[in-house]
C-alpha cells in the first residue's frame, strides 16, 4: 500500500471521546480537510516539503480561516492550495462535556511530487512529538475565545514551548524570542497560555501529556500569504492585510 495512503488511514481513524473532551478531527467525510487540499498546478520538478498550519474550526465543523507558515523560499502556490482547500473543507467538531466548541487546531500539510506522481498528506499536529509518538496523534487545541488582543505594533513573533498535561493544563512554559519579538508579543504570549483553555493532545484515542510548541504572532495583520506588496517579505514570516479564506480584515490569528 502507498505509504501516504497508509498514513492517512491511520490519521483519519475515529477517536474515542475521553474524559468529556474530544478534539476536532480531520475525518474521512467528503469535505474532509485531507480530501480538499490538492497539489497545486504549475509546480515543476521533484518536490518534498511541508507547511505547518492552523485552522479555526467552528462548532459546526466549518473552518473560519486557516493559515500556514514555512520556509521563505516555499512557492506561494502551496500556501494558496491550503487556503483554497480549507475554504470548502470541514472537520469533525471538537466537544467539551458533549457540547461542540470552537477550537484552534494545528495541522501539517505534506506535499510530494516525483516524476508524474503527486501526493498530499494532512496530519493533525506539527510533529513536535514525532520522536515519541510518530505522526498518529492530535496536538492540543485551544477552545473558546477568552482572550481578546489588539496589538499596538505592526510586527512581533516568538514561540511558546510548554508541556500540556492530559487535562489540558500547561506547565514548564518557555518563551523563545526571535529577532522580531517585542513587548506586545510577550504580553500576548503570556495571555494566550495562561488565560485560555485547552483540549489536551490525544494519542490512540486517549488524552495524553505532550509537548506543545506554537508560534505567537503579535502583529496587526496576521500571517496569511500575499505575494504582492508584502511588507513582511523580508522576514521568515509571511503576512497579509486580510484573511485569505474569508477576505475580511484581521488583526491577529489567535483572537
Amino acid at each position: 500500500m502507498n505509504t501516504y495512503k497508509l498514513l492517512l488511514l491511520l490519521l483519519l481513524a475515529p477517536l474515542t471521546v475521553y474524559a468529556d473532551m474530544s478534539p476536532a478531527r480531520i475525518g474521512t467525510h467528503d469535505t474532509s480537510l485531507a480530501k480538499r487540499i490538492s497539489f497545486p498546478e504549475g509546480i515543476t520538478g521533484d518536490v518534498s516539503l511541508y507547511l505547518r498550519c492552523e485552522a479555526k474550526v467552528l462548532p459546526g465543523g466549518s473552518i473560519d480561516e486557516a493559515g500556514c507558515y514555512g520556509d521563505e523560499d516555499i512557492d506561494p502556490l502551496f500556501y494558496r492550495a491550503v487556503n483554497i482547500g480549507s475554504n470548502s473543507a470541514t472537520m469533525t467538531p471538537a466537544t467539551v462535556e458533549g457540547i461542540n466548541v470552537p477550537v484552534l487546531a494545528l495541522f501539517t500539510v505534506m506535499f510530494r511530487q516525483q516524476g508524474d506522481q503527486r501526493a498530499v498528506a494532512v496530519v493533525p499536529n506539527h510533529g513536535s512529538n514525532a520522536k515519541d509518538l510518530g505522526l498518529n496523534y492530535v496536538a492540543p487545541q485551544r477552545y473558546g475565545r477568552r482572550n481578546q488582543y489588539t496589538p499596538r505594533t505592526d510586527l512581533g513573533l516568538l514561540w511558546v514551548d510548554t508541556t500540556m498535561s492530559a487535562e489540558g493544563e500547561p506547565s514548564k512554559i518557555k518563551y523563545i524570542e526571535t529577532q522580531w519579538t517585542n513587548r506586545e508579543t510577550k504580553r500576548f504570549a503570556k495571555s494566550y497560555i495562561q488565560n485560555n483553555t485547552f483540549i489536551p493532545g490525544f494519542f490512540n484515542g486517549e488524552p495524553r501529556a505532550m509537548r506543545f510548541i506554537k508560534p505567537i504572532f503579535g502583529y496587526k495583520n496576521g500571517f496569511m500569504i500575499q505575494p504582492e506588496s508584502n511588507r513582511c517579505r523580508d522576514t521568515l514570516v509571511v503576512c497579509d492585510e486580510t484573511s485569505g479564506t474569508t477576505g475580511r480584515p484581521r488583526y491577529v490569528f489567535d483572537d
